[in-house]
């Protein structure tokens, strides 16, 4: 733990700033609540080899609520709102979010920011005509860029680039 806490003191200050907002702690209690919070979860089982690869891979995984300090994901599900046909609950970094049914949710919890609301989509017209599909290019999309095309002849980026 005192390994943890030591190096934990030397990150870099903006990622301190933003790690202490997201867990909702003072800049100084970052290092000794991270860890404590990490060595926990790891202890208690919440947090596995499978969670490091998965933050690896922009999945997401159980370790954002662990360093969050929230209770274990079954436990806030229960206490969710009345499930309505039009949208899916995602699971992300912040928490549960909805997007509609039409789409399916994004492998990162980062999307969040990107996906319209249950109030904006209500003010939307049902019937909306997508644009005519050019058959010399293909449609990808990532969560940081949104929706982008390239020539028909090349796959759409794996990093979304």
């Amino acid at each position: 733990m005192s390994k943890c806490i030591a190096s934990a003191r030397v990150w870099d200050i903006t990622f301190k700033h933003e790690l202490a907002s997201f867990m909702g702690v003072s800049l100084d209690r970052v290092p000794a609540i991270f860890c404590q919070r990490i060595f926990e979860g790891v202890r208690t089982g919440r947090i596995s080899f499978s969670d490091v690869n998965a933050i690896q891979l922009s999945q997401p995984t159980e370790i954002w609520m662990v360093i969050k300090g929230k209770p274990k994901a079954a436990a806030a599900a229960q206490a969710s709102a009345p499930r309505n046909p039009k949208f899916r609950t995602c699971n992300g970094i912040s928490g549960s979010f909805q997007i509609p049914a039409s789409q399916k949710c994004p492998l990162s919890g980062y999307a969040k920011l990107d996906q319209p609301s249950k109030i904006e989509m209500q003010g939307k017209s049902k019937a909306a005509t997508p644009a005519p599909r050019n058959p010399k290019f293909r449609t990808c999309s990532n969560v940081f860029s949104g929706t982008f095309e390239v020539p028909a002849s090349r796959k759409c980026p794996l990093g979304g680039g």
